[in-house]
């Protein structure tokens, strides 16, 4: 079963204290910083679109791709909905499509983790690689190994009520240190409260985490200058209290 196959329907409700609009002005400032600040932008496993649609609002001419085709779907109703002409398509992030000549490209929310080998990352970046022009930016985050092993994994629950709809979402985790892999089993209750339904589904999501040597090993053989590596949503160095890190490079040769 395809990722994100049951799971994209009650996707945005699940993660809607995820603040879109802050992530995309940090990492608005981050391409700043690198010398992009506005321009062709694509975001290379955009899911549901929400940080593609904040992009566009700020300016930039973004396209976006996602693997699956629940996600992109969501994602084009609420481009059409806000008035937004994005063109979203639905493809595999390590396979390059026709997107080129792209001042920036963003892979958020883990995509990079979402690579569960170090050829899937690979071919992510050279994905990534094909789109820019020489010079352009690429940032995108990953789960840090060293938080990873140093916190370990447990059994989380989370709850959402957004009536007539119950959200119960149980994440309980296996660790293969061996593969550097943690599966998330994913078990959701969808209630329908005014009609005393209950919707039950399953999905399993494989991540690897990543340290900032094996990232750059990657980068390097896919043409990318040295990346600069921090926690998310700061500027201070992956540390053992963040899952979250996000790394910045530029596709070698001038723009």
């Amino acid at each position: 079963m395809t990722v994100f196959a049951d799971y994209a329907p009650w996707y945005d409700l699940l993660y809607r204290d995820k603040d879109y609009a802050a992530e995309t002005s940090f990492v608005e400032a981050r391409l700043r910083e690198h010398g992009v600040a506005s321009g062709k932008l694509l975001d290379l496993g955009c899911g549901t679109g929400l940080h593609a649609l904040a992009f566009a609002r700020r300016g930039w001419n973004v396209a976006g791709v996602d693997l699956s085709e629940e996600m992109i779907a969501s994602a084009k109703a609420r481009a059409a909905k806000a008035g937004l002409s994005i063109p979203f398509r639905q493809g595999d992030a390590c396979e390059a499509g026709p997107e080129h000549d792209f001042d920036a490209v963003v892979s958020l929310f883990h995509v990079a983790s979402y690579q569960t080998s170090r050829n899937a990352l690979a071919a992510m970046f050279r994905t990534a690689h094909a789109a820019l022009k020489p010079g352009g930016v690429f940032f995108f985050d990953y789960w840090y190994g060293g938080a990873v092993l140093a916190q370990g994994v447990e059994t989380r629950v989370k709850v959402i009520e957004q009536k007539p709809l119950r959200l119960t979402r149980i994440a309980q985790s296996d660790h293969d240190e061996q593969a550097a892999t943690v599966t998330v089993n994913y078990t959701l209750f969808c209630e329908e409260t005014d009609r005393g339904t209950i919707r039950r589904v399953d999905e399993a999501h494989r991540m690897r985490y990543w340290f900032p040597f094996e990232i750059d090993a990657a980068l390097a053989g896919s043409a990318f200058e040295p990346a600069t590596h921090a926690a998310w949503l700061t500027q201070d160095a992956p540390s053992s209290k963040s899952w979250a890190a996000y790394a910045t490079t530029r596709k070698a040769g001038k723009s």
